[in-house]
């Protein structure tokens, strides 16, 4: 009898204590910002001889303003582009040559390290995304 009450008591201590069961909730809309900041986006790849960086760009109409800032250091010397698209021009795709260009003739740097790309998207909606990526040449 004792052994019954005993029982008893902690399978309604059990059933006091145990977390409650799992109920699946009705899915929530996605607020429109962030629907917007999920469309944007930006993939950096390096180019194939590694020489210059590609930056893809896309969902720009969801952009207002985009700029972006690559620094690196090339043979102990600070190096960096800076640059922006006009986001009415359409998803595009951006070089960004490590070195120095006149015309179709290049002048690529040596040694490089360090490299930071950074790029900044302001929104239709009215936030900015930054995003940063350290680059491995």
């Amino acid at each position: 009898m004792k052994l019954k009450i005993l029982v008893i008591l902690l399978l309604g201590l059990f059933c006091l204590f145990s977390p409650a069961p799992a109920i699946a909730k009705k899915k929530l809309p996605t607020k429109t910002n962030q629907q917007t900041a999920a469309n944007v986006w930006v993939k950096p790849k390096l180019r194939v001889d590694h020489q210059a960086l590609l930056l893809m760009l896309g969902g720009m109409q969801y952009a207002d303003e985009v700029s972006y800032q690559l620094t690196y250091t090339a043979a102990g010397v600070n190096q960096g582009i800076d640059g922006s698209h006009n986001p009415q021009d359409g998803n595009t795709i951006k070089e960004l040559v490590f070195g120095t260009c006149s015309g179709s003739d290049c002048a690529y740097h040596q040694e490089i390290t360090d490299m930071v790309l950074t790029v900044s998207v302001k929104l239709t909606a009215g936030q900015t995304l930054t995003q940063k990526y350290r680059i491995t040449p």
